[in-house]
């Protein structure tokens, strides 16, 4: 019996081709819905991965920073990597302009300029140059790979043409992501309270699991949320989570934390206009003596 005559075969046939195509997939169908979806849920994990690098990977003490704000939370991540989005952002912006040059409508061309030169002015001087470094070895692996495919034809090495830089930012970024995880999202205080509150209770160092109070009426923390009249603050060095009135704070003053934020620097633009960097917050452990003199 030939396969025409076979019942049902075309039924068949309409089946397996139709799985073969749904195995296929159609970038088109990704469309602006769908890369938000993405993008939120990318957001929702970088956020969940930054709290439990904060609490220094204690599963107890990121349930209990889960009590800070989502806003604050997600804000205060993309906050304290400024200092390398923007680089990212200024060189990021004249790479597309550059390789879809042609794509690219004379109308959308002055948002392209702005947002190239506003960003180089904003960026730190030395992550600027960090960025400008991940440039030139990535010019340096497009030129290897030119000079490759040259004498190698391969759609893999096609594929890689013109890519080297984002890939390289794409790596220096989520090596400063990890390098900095456990930098909390908000600024570190500095704060003297009426009675001694308690900022840690075992040793982080030695003596693991062994019960050893330690309490102080100054101290530096993050502070994590303030409602009903209670505060909640991050110890800084500890990473014990504190929780006391807020109406026994005699001194809060927002200081830096060299240990764990990342060490300010003059813009571009201060760079040109020959200014020099001159932070508004000092180094916290000034601060903590400072405290501790007063009456």
């Amino acid at each position: 019996m030939d396969d025409d005559e076979v019942p049902g075969a075309d039924r068949m046939i309409e089946r397996v081709s139709g799985r073969g195509r749904r195995r296929k997939w159609d970038g088109a169908s990704f469309g602006p819905r769908e890369l938000a979806a993405a993008g939120s849920a990318l957001l929702i994990l970088v956020v969940l991965i930054k709290i439990y690098g904060v609490a220094h990977f204690s599963l107890t003490t990121t349930t209990g920073l889960l009590a800070a704000p989502p806003v604050q939370v997600a804000l205060g991540t993309v906050t304290i990597y400024a200092y390398h989005v923007l680089p990212a952002l200024a060189l990021g912006t004249c790479w597309l302009a550059v390789r879809y040059r042609r794509d690219i409508a004379w109308g959308v061309w002055p948002v392209i300029v702005i947002v190239a030169i506003v960003a180089t002015l904003a960026s730190p001087f030395q992550y600027l140059l960090v960025e400008l470094g991940v440039v030139a070895v990535a010019a340096l692996l497009e030129l290897g790979l030119w000079r490759l495919i040259r004498h190698r034809t391969s759609p893999t090495l096609n594929g890689l043409r013109g890519m080297m830089f984002v890939y390289l930012a794409a790596a220096v970024l989520a090596y400063q992501f990890l390098a900095s995880l456990d930098a909390p999202w908000v600024s570190a205080q500095a704060f003297r309270v009426d009675s001694a509150a308690v900022v840690r209770t075992q040793h982080m160092t030695w003596d693991q699991n062994e019960f050893d109070v330690l309490s102080d009426r100054v101290f530096i923390g993050y502070p994590i949320a303030e409602e009903a009249g209670w505060l909640t603050v991050l110890h800084a060095d500890s990473r014990y989570l504190m929780r006391f009135p807020s109406s026994s704070v005699r001194d809060r003053l927002t200081c830096h934390y060299e240990k764990d934020q990342l060490q300010g620097d003059r813009p571009l633009l201060s760079v040109l206009q020959g200014r020099p960097y001159d932070s508004p917050n000092i180094d916290c452990e000034l601060v903590r003596t400072y405290l501790y003199g007063r009456p």
